[in-house]
């Protein structure tokens, strides 16, 4: 066995590690405040079994406080049970209090990027921000269709 092995961080290795948490940090600032810039018109949109409800299309820049859509099984027979989607001028769209197994629509917690989805497979039920500027989405993001954005 080695005995000359240390667990010291050289100079070299403290600027590596403090250069890629900059480059990092900036780099997701950056992404966030770009799609925020661009502007436009936001609404919810709200599919289940594949199908947009369209009396949820809502314009998410005229709330003033909290909106809550409620999906109620008995209006939609294929829910597990209520579907509850908070809708925020400032926060963006949060799926809560959800019938599904593993809740990680719930987990997913408040989004506010455009064409960023919360998706609860159980339930069918897909709900998205859209938006009136045709540039926003994930091409302004550069992922091709890859929807991964760590939430702030």
């Amino acid at each position: 066995m080695n005995k000359n092995f240390s667990l010291k961080f050289k100079l070299l290795d403290i600027i590596v590690i403090v250069t890629s948490i900059l480059v990092s940090s900036s780099l997701m600032v950056g992404i966030f405040l770009y799609n925020k810039s661009l502007g436009g018109t936001r609404y919810l949109n709200v599919y289940h079994n594949g199908q947009e409800l369209t009396q949820y299309h809502i314009n998410i820049e005229e709330l003033n406080d909290t909106y809550t859509v409620v999906l109620e099984k008995e209006t939609y027979n294929t829910l597990l049970g209520d579907f509850y989607i908070d809708v925020d001028k400032n926060k963006g769209i949060r799926v809560r209090d959800v019938t599904c197994p593993n809740l990680t629509c719930e987990k997913e917690g408040w989004v506010n990027l455009v064409n960023l989805p919360i998706v609860c497979i159980p339930n069918d039920v897909r709900v998205v921000i859209t938006s009136t500027n045709t540039s926003e989405g994930d091409e302004t993001l550069g992922l091709g269709g890859i929807y991964y954005v760590k939430h702030f």
